[in-house]
């Protein structure tokens, strides 16, 4: 028996020798003007993309994972090349160096704001058990400076609006608004404002703008299914109008895979089953809009994608009625899986 496995494995040897398997990375790009969703196969979540120029950025979470809030450049939406990490190492005291017991595995810096005005970018960013980080940089690849805030903003957008004023919303479901200070480090005081009864609709990972003349904030939401909400105002202050799903139902055909049961309790674990029904958790939710220079709107997203992790999907927008919808007319809401490449001037 030894000596037939011997011979097996020298003709497989062989024969892989002489047809070697070529190992392909994942390429949305298909190279005949269409791409396909995602945009990595890859862990890439709370994605937020700037167009500063011609050019795209792209940032996302990384947690406890250093270096941290990676930086990414596009010409076509599409093809991205990593420039740099805004932040080298988290080192915000002992725990973060996991002394004394202390741990952050599983925490760390997450759903960053990215964000360019007046020859700066910035990174407005959350770390657990901190208040929000601040990185700011004239060149996307860096050096990036950091400090921290006097708030923590859980999820926040940032809006530097053109009337000189910057604002930052954030928070769960009501969602809070307040306008910040020159330094960007606090709070106008008397500016912070409830922007959304706690049944309005409205969820978390907000995105905030300012199109037309009109103030858009979307948001993550789970209402028995994953979805993107929208909301629209004349004012940043409100009232505003709730969309209650710009994006929703798209998960690609995707269901369930295994899935451990309560794993925060630790050992011994528990694994359930997949579940192929469509129960719509793994829906394509938090994101943003962008515009081109061509006129295009475009919308990204993220979905659970099971043991890969979050995953960063691109849709075409439709504008109904005011609303950008995920999507193609006819199938709003719907993200296509491979569709024409945005139309950047960069092919």
């Amino acid at each position: 028996m030894r000596f037939i496995q011997l011979q097996f494995l020298f003709v497989l040897t062989c024969v892989l020798a002489l047809n070697p398997v070529r190992l392909q990375a994942w390429q949305s790009d298909n190279g005949n003007g269409t791409f396909t969703n995602p945009l990595f196969y890859d862990e890439f979540s709370d994605p937020d993309i700037i167009r500063v120029g011609d050019d795209f950025y792209l940032a996302g979470t990384t947690m406890h994972t250093m270096p941290g809030l990676p930086v990414l450049h596009s010409k076509d939406l599409v093809n991205w090349e990593f420039l740099g990490y805004a932040l080298d190492k988290l080192d915000l005291g002992p725990e973060f160096r996991l002394e004394h017991g202390g741990s952050v595995y599983g925490q760390g810096i997450w759903a960053p704001s990215f964000r360019y005005h007046a020859g700066t970018f910035y990174i407005f960013s959350n770390v657990n058990g901190r208040k929000t980080q601040l990185f700011t940089a004239t060149n996307p690849a860096g050096p990036w400076q950091h400090t921290e805030l006097k708030h923590s903003f859980h999820d926040l957008s940032v809006l530097f609006d053109d009337d000189g004023k910057t604002y930052v919303v954030w928070g769960y479901q009501d969602i809070h608004l307040a306008q910040l200070t020159a330094d960007l480090k606090g709070i106008v005081p008397g500016t912070e404002h409830v922007l959304f009864a706690k049944n309005a609709g409205m969820g978390e990972g907000s995105h905030f703008y300012k199109i037309n003349g009109k103030y858009f904030i979307t948001s993550a939401w789970w209402d028995g299914r994953m979805r993107l909400v929208c909301a629209r105002a004349d004012k940043p202050e409100g009232p505003y109008e709730v969309n209650p799903a710009i994006s929703v139902d798209e998960s690609f055909g995707l269901a369930y895979g295994y899935r451990l049961r309560n794993e925060r309790a630790g050992p011994p674990f528990v694994v359930n089953p997949p579940d192929t029904t469509d129960g719509g958790r793994l829906d394509l939710h938090q994101g943003g809009l962008v515009q081109t220079t061509t006129g295009e709107w475009w919308g990204f997203s993220m979905m659970d994608n099971n043991s890969l992790g979050r995953t960063t999907s691109l849709s075409p927008i439709t504008w109904t009625n005011g609303w950008p919808y995920f999507g193609l007319p006819g199938n709003l809401t719907r993200t296509p899986r491979t569709w024409v490449k945005p139309n950047t001037g960069h092919r």
